[in-house]
């Protein structure tokens, strides 16, 4: 745990791991805000979660998270540097794994949420 006893993102993401919750974003989650993705450089998908749902990549040392919007287009969010993008993806992963549960599904295990 952090000096000022905060989690950080892989030990909050370690606590949350198989415990259900509610389905819509909790009080301390941020809200994630979708735009249009414009490509600009060759694209690299590090890593795609569950489902297919979201892809966490990268352009040009640049790092963001990718979802489908309908008719072939993308949208973006959480660009920036590795670790901001990284813990994007992991919450929005998360919460994806959290609506399979209520719904009484499995989901993939995620190699980003697993210890």
């Amino acid at each position: 745990m952090a000096e000022d006893g905060k989690r950080g993102w892989k030990e909050q993401a370690l606590v949350e791991v198989g415990q259900p919750r509610t389905v819509g974003p909790r009080q301390d989650e941020p809200a994630f805000e979708w735009e249009p993705y414009r490509p600009s450089r060759a694209l690299r998908v590090r890593h795609t979660s569950c489902c297919g749902l979201y892809e966490f990549a990268s352009e040009s040392g640049t790092y963001f998270v990718l979802r489908r919007s309908g008719d072939d287009r993308y949208e973006e969010t959480g660009r920036g540097r590795y670790r901001k993008a990284l813990e994007a993806y992991i919450a929005l992963v998360m919460r994806h794994g959290t609506e399979h549960l209520s719904r009484g599904e499995g989901s993939e295990p995620d190699t980003f949420l697993s210890p």
